[in-house]
């Protein structure tokens, strides 16, 4: 998804060698926007979607005899959600508290690429039509790191890796080749891009008048939380939840651009989830975030599936946020993976609604020198 700001700052920062970063450094962060946006929609009753939750090599009955989860957590064939979360608190809870200079990231990015068929109020695409169905992928590495004294921050890119492209049938795939077998789309360029590595400080030019730390400060609703204070969030239940409490009931009065909360305090919640889990929270913020959770009603595991990864895991979803999906791993309570369904039909088929979003969190911890790699 494009990001106009990080787009300027890397432009004045190097050359095109990296105008096709600049889509995939902000990536990671599905648009915010959108899920806020679906979370203030009227509730409604709705199938019950299954959600991947990745676990990673673990088998899902042994990730659950190590979470100590009870013998049969199914209640009525349905998987008890509160017990699962409560459970992953605990698991979180007991994780060590880690600490570094820089917060490392590599997330892996999927884009589904469909024929075009025509339909009415289709808009016709430019250039040539797709004829052929694909899946691209590619993964991206990001270090964000505060210097010393907390006299400013570092960033680094490095991606796209790893890139892949398959086809559901042999015959996409023989279309594909007679079109020329052009590049495909992957977050932040094409199937024909090369491994681009940036480093800057901050932003450059007077037209920015925020803080470096704004392209990646996680967000709760309309509020946007300071890199540097993330650890300083509260440990508790009680605390975190008068916390997010607190920020909820700005945000119902109207907060930033136009956004106003959903009425729902376990919705508004689930929404920030996500940028939270994928943050260097403190394990007692994380497991106070799964213990709020386990006490909303609109939340739901909804079952066991497989990620994109192969790795399988529970799902996460929250009744009138439609379309989006969180991984967690029931053996390390980890964030995994995040899907966010299109809320428009795909503009090359007309159908809808099709994955907007698929991101696969590989790796993330902390480290004390820009470039280095955490263990896993």
């Amino acid at each position: 998804m494009k990001n106009d700001e990080l787009d300027r700052v890397i432009d004045g920062l190097k050359p095109a060698l990296v105008a096709e970063l600049a889509d995939a450094a902000y990536a990671r962060r599905p648009e915010l926007a959108q899920i806020q946006a679906r979370a203030s929609t009227v509730q409604r009753r709705r199938p019950v979607r299954l959600l991947a939750l990745a676990a990673g090599a673990t088998a899902v009955a042994a990730a659950l005899a190590v979470n100590a989860l009870p013998s049969n957590p199914r209640q009525n064939g349905t998987i008890d959600t509160r017990t699962f979360l409560l459970s992953s608190a605990e698991t979180a809870a007991k994780q060590p508290a880690t600490h570094g200079t820089c917060w490392y990231s590599r997330t892996r990015m999927w884009q589904d690429l469909m024929p075009f068929k025509a339909g009415p109020g289709l808009p016709t695409p430019a250039g040539k039509r797709r004829t052929f169905q694909a899946q691209t992928a590619s993964s991206a590495e990001n270090w964000v790191c505060t210097r010393s004294g907390g006299t400013g921050m570092r960033f680094r890119m490095h991606g796209p890796l790893d890139i892949t492209a398959t086809f559901p049938t042999k015959k996409d795939e023989a279309a594909w080749k007679a079109a020329g077998s052009p590049p495909l789309d992957i977050n932040g360029g094409t199937t024909a891009s090369k491994p681009a590595t940036i480093t800057y400080d901050k932003p450059t030019g007077k037209e920015y008048k925020y803080k470096a730390s704004h392209l990646v400060n996680p967000s709760i609703g309309s509020h946007e939380i300071e890199w540097t204070t993330i650890a300083t969030l509260p440990a508790t239940k009680s605390g975190l939840e008068g916390y997010l409490r607190k920020l909820w009931q700005q945000d119902r009065k109207g907060g930033a651009n136009g956004y106003v909360a959903p009425a729902d305090f376990g919705r508004y919640v689930f929404v920030s989830a996500w940028d939270l889990f994928m943050a260097p929270t403190t394990p007692g913020t994380r497991a106070a975030l799964y213990r709020i959770l386990a006490d909303s009603p609109s939340v739901h595991v909804t079952g066991q599936i497989k990620d994109r990864l192969g790795r399988t895991g529970m799902a996460v979803t929250a009744q009138g946020v439609d379309g989006v999906r969180l991984v967690v791993d029931p053996a390390t309570a980890r964030f995994l993976a995040f899907e966010q369904l299109s809320s428009d039909p795909d503009p090359q088929t007309g159908r809808g609604p099709q994955v907007g979003d698929y991101y696969a969190f590989e790796r993330q911890g902390w480290v004390n020198k820009i470039g280095a790699v955490p263990t896993p």
